[in-house]
């Protein structure tokens, strides 16, 4: 009976480690006895110590991480500012149309850099709970109309055809957070306009009875790679915030 208890209770011990998914606290164990169910019971307070020491120091690590690439983020923003204004006085010189076109080439890809930075920022702050999410009844048809109508000046400029197919009587609701929304059609239409613009077309479509919001463009697709291909962190950080 004695025997029974104790595999019992280890088992037990065990058993609650899998089914709340965290970490139990060590059992005792009679060190002056020490026979095999006490040496199992030791065995096992040590992989629960090995377990805890790696998850703290994962954290700490993660958190070194996020702190790291917010302070370059932040630190980067200096030379770049520095560098545009370079280009801006060396755009009022008289110069070759070589030149200008390298000092175009140089302030887009000072742009390029910034709007990495940006989504590196933003998925750092994501990753690590700090960007707030106040999750409200959203009226989407609406919401996506804004947006498009924020975003029109942008497509027309790259000479783009926009495509809109919204409701104008029925709409749906989501449980989410409007800045977030808004943030994710942002980015798909800032995606829109860096990789897809040769196509110079976009079709956006919101779909009440299935509700759906549909975003497709003819661009050359995400399989082919180009000059403005990314790091996909600006992806990564969708994919975080809808999930």
């Amino acid at each position: 009976m004695r025997l029974h208890k104790r595999l019992t209770r280890l088992q037990e011990v065990m058993s609650f480690s899998a089914n709340n998914n965290s970490f139990p606290k060590p059992i005792s164990v009679q060190t002056g006895r020490l026979d095999e169910i006490d040496q199992l019971g030791s065995s096992f307070n040590w992989m629960i110590q090995q377990l805890e020491d790696s998850r703290k120091r994962e954290y700490e690590e993660e958190l070194l991480r996020h702190r790291l690439i917010a302070n370059l983020s932040h630190d980067l923003r200096t030379p770049l500012t520095i560098l545009r204004g370079h280009i801006t006085r060396l755009n009022k010189e008289s110069m070759s149309s070589e030149g200008q076109d390298s000092l175009a080439e140089m302030n887009h890809t000072i742009t390029r850099v910034g709007n990495l930075m940006d989504d590196l920022l933003s998925y750092t702050l994501l990753t690590s709970g700090k960007h707030p999410f106040h999750p409200t009844s959203t009226d989407i048809v609406r919401l996506v109309r804004a947006s498009v109508a924020e975003w029109y000046p942008a497509f027309e400029e790259k000479e783009i055809q926009l495509d809109v197919d919204l409701p104008t009587v029925k709409t749906f609701y989501w449980e989410a957070d409007p800045k977030w929304m808004k943030r994710v059609l942002d980015n798909l239409f800032q995606n829109i306009l860096r990789h897809a613009a040769e196509g110079k077309y976009t079709n956006i479509v919101v779909d009440v009875e299935k509700e759906l919001i549909i975003v497709a463009d003819r661009g050359p697709g995400m399989d082919n790679s180009s000059y403005e291909g990314g790091s996909g962190i600006g992806l990564s950080a969708l994919n975080h915030m809808l999930m």
